[in-house]
């Protein structure tokens, strides 16, 4: 079975509290980095750091390019998300979505979050 990311982040969305003990948007940057030191562990059998999050990396890419316009106040992206949401964990984590959806729709042409069961 192949790992599919965006379903994987539909999942997350539509239950947060599942995979990351509530909603928020900094227990989901940490559950990110997990998976993707395992997936380089297991993948690589070293740190090189493979790529299992190819639209998510991308959209980082996107948001700090269309939203972050002086990187000297924020040190990464999800910084910005969360001052822009008035320092609220749970409001940020809808704001990742929001922009994460934009980004698959004018980039990708998907929409998102996928329908899933």
């Amino acid at each position: 079975m192949q790992f599919d990311e965006l379903v994987f982040f539909s999942k997350i969305k539509k239950c947060p509290g599942l995979y990351l003990g509530k909603k928020s948007l900094i227990n989901l940057t940490h559950f990110l980095a997990g998976m993707r030191f395992c997936a380089d562990l297991y993948t690589n059998g070293s740190l090189t750091g493979s790529c299992i999050f190819p639209y998510f990396d991308k959209f980082v890419t996107w948001y700090d390019e269309n939203y972050v316009k002086d990187p000297n106040g924020y040190a990464v992206w999800w910084n910005h998300i969360l001052y822009t949401s008035a320092n609220n964990d749970d409001l940020a984590f809808d704001s990742f979505f929001h922009y994460f959806g934009l980004y698959l729709r004018e980039q990708h042409e998907i929409v998102f979050p996928l329908d899933i069961t």
